[in-house]
């Protein structure tokens, strides 16, 4: 589960990360709480169908991040959680008249294929939520003896938010603005603004339904991802990551319920969120028919080219997707490996003098090296480094046989590999 770089460049010491923070509303400098290691927790999808663009667009802002730690030296431990107890897994199991374990497992494996055919392999593991129900349970038990949960009359088990006065500062939400964003519709809620932690189904519709000490029932959504988050990485942690559409209710309902059950605050120091993504100006939807997977884009064009597009705007940018953009960073792609290849061409030449490079980089290379690094330590703004990139291989090219350094080999191969273009 946990992973960490051979080559770091300048060590723990030298990253200088700021990364904006939705808790706090700013760009906060990054200092994972144990020193060397950074704890990493991303929102899985539900799966109950292909992986799609908007997917691709959040696990690879992810991907990028877990790099460039891993990259400075840090040991990273990673967890995609895997949705696969949801009323729209079971609803499509029915419908295609299948065992939803059938349905999650095929969906499942290819969510994971479909991201290591994008290079997205920094993750360590993926963790399904079916595999802790037994620590659901123990949750919401710890939420009731608490006094933060109870069971409104009919049968459903609420966390009551009237017991948690942080509530809504993720969001930035007052107590005022919280009530007219109602969640879980139910006239025997307490509140509207109390959310669901176990769904009794004595009564309700068709299986599956799970048994516990409350009775048969379902989980609710957000008691899913703490019940892997906390015993894996433990009560308080470095980063959780998703679309920025899960920060209210899913995240802020996260806090709530682990704060609560630990007693221990921040439960997660760095809140990231990736910006939407839309299909030509629309918010992709089926009954739009606008739904791009993955698995189509690349039999269109070739995982590096892809990752350019994505990394071309900023993770926290609403992106606007269209397909005929994708030849403009086809000849960025083209660039890269051409001159990457042309470069070693000339190192491996045996009419080269055999020196091995100068102790220095050109000032010129140096300058946008460190322009690099400086976009990427600044809320990873790719679209800043991947020009610095694109300028200094085009210098590179021109420069010719002038430029063959081993050393500058090297940096473009580190710079390359961050990215995640091979």
């Amino acid at each position: 589960m946990s992973r960490s770089s051979p080559t770091p460049r300048k060590g723990t010491a030298g990253v200088r990360l700021k990364i904006y923070n939705t808790l706090t509303g700013r760009k906060d400098e990054f200092q994972p709480r144990e020193l060397g290691t950074v704890k990493m927790f991303v929102c899985g999808p539900t799966v109950y169908d292909w992986t799609h663009v908007g997917h691709a667009r959040t696990y690879l802002a992810y991907d990028l991040m877990a790099r460039y730690l891993l990259s400075h030296g840090y040991r990273l431990k990673f967890i995609v959680n895997i949705t696969d107890l949801d009323d729209k897994v079971f609803d499509r199991a029915e419908a295609e008249g299948v065992d939803y374990r059938t349905l999650t497992d095929k969906y499942t494996h290819a969510f994971i294929e479909d991201l290591r055919s994008l290079h997205i392999n920094s993750i360590g593991a993926f963790i399904r939520a079916s595999d802790y129900l037994a620590e659901i349970e123990k949750q919401v038990q710890m939420l009731i003896e608490k006094g933060h949960a109870y069971r409104a009359d009919s049968g459903d088990i609420y966390f009551d938010t009237s017991t948690f006065p942080r509530y809504g500062r993720l969001a930035h939400l007052t107590p005022a603005e919280i009530k007219l964003r109602r969640i879980d519709p139910d006239p025997h809620k307490r509140s509207q603004s109390d959310f669901i932690l176990w769904r009794n189904w004595t009564q309700k519709g068709s299986p599956p339904s799970f048994p516990s000490r409350f009775g048969q029932g379902r989980p609710g959504w957000h008691i899913e991802d703490t019940a892997i988050s906390i015993p894996n990485l433990g009560t308080e942690y470095d980063i959780h990551g998703g679309a920025v559409e899960l920060i209210f209710p899913h995240h802020e309902a996260e806090i709530a319920q682990a704060e609560s059950i630990t007693g221990q605050t921040p439960f997660v120091k760095y809140w990231v969120h990736t910006g939407l993504l839309l299909i030509d100006g629309e918010k992709m939807s089926k009954s739009l028919g606008n739904v791009i997977t993955l698995r189509d884009i690349l039999h269109r064009c070739d995982p590096d080219t892809l990752r350019l597009y994505l990394l071309s705007k900023h993770y926290r940018k609403t992106f606007n997707f269209k397909m005929d953009d994708i030849p403009i960073f086809e000849e960025q792609a083209a660039l890269i490996h051409g001159t990457v290849n042309r470069l070693k061409q000339r190192l491996n030449d045996p009419r080269r003098s055999g020196t091995a490079g100068s102790s220095s980089l050109n000032p010129q290379y140096n300058k946008l090296v460190d322009l690099f690094f400086h976009a990427l330590n600044n809320d990873l703004n790719t679209p800043k480094a991947i020009d610095a990139l694109i300028s200094l291989l085009t210098k590179v090219d021109k420069d010719g046989e002038a430029a063959a350094d081993p050393q500058l080999l090297i940096i473009i191969l580190r710079m390359l590999s961050i990215l995640g273009l091979e």
